[in-house]
C-alpha cells in the first residue's frame, strides 16, 4: 500500500455545517444591519437552517447570550 492509494489514509470528508454554527453566521451577518428585527433574523433561522419557529426562537436567544 503507498501513501498515494486510499487505502492508506480514508479520505476525510468535511462535516457539513451544524444548525448552530449557520444560524451563528446568520445572526452575525444580519445583525450587522441596521434596523434588523428579531422576528427577521428568526424568519431567516427557519428558511436557511432548517429550523422550526421555537427552535430558531430558542437558538435566537441561545446565540444573542453568547455573543452579548
Amino acid at each position: 500500500v503507498t501513501a498515494d492509494s486510499p487505502a492508506a489514509k480514508p479520505e476525510k470528508k468535511p462535516k457539513p455545517p451544524t444548525k448552530m454554527e449557520i444560524a451563528s453566521s446568520i445572526y452575525l451577518r444580519m445583525s450587522a444591519q441596521k434596523d434588523m428585527t428579531r422576528k427577521q433574523i428568526v424568519e431567516q433561522f427557519v428558511a436557511e437552517a432548517k429550523l422550526s419557529a421555537a427552535g430558531a426562537s430558542t437558538y435566537y436567544q441561545l446565540i444573542k447570550a453568547k455573543l452579548g
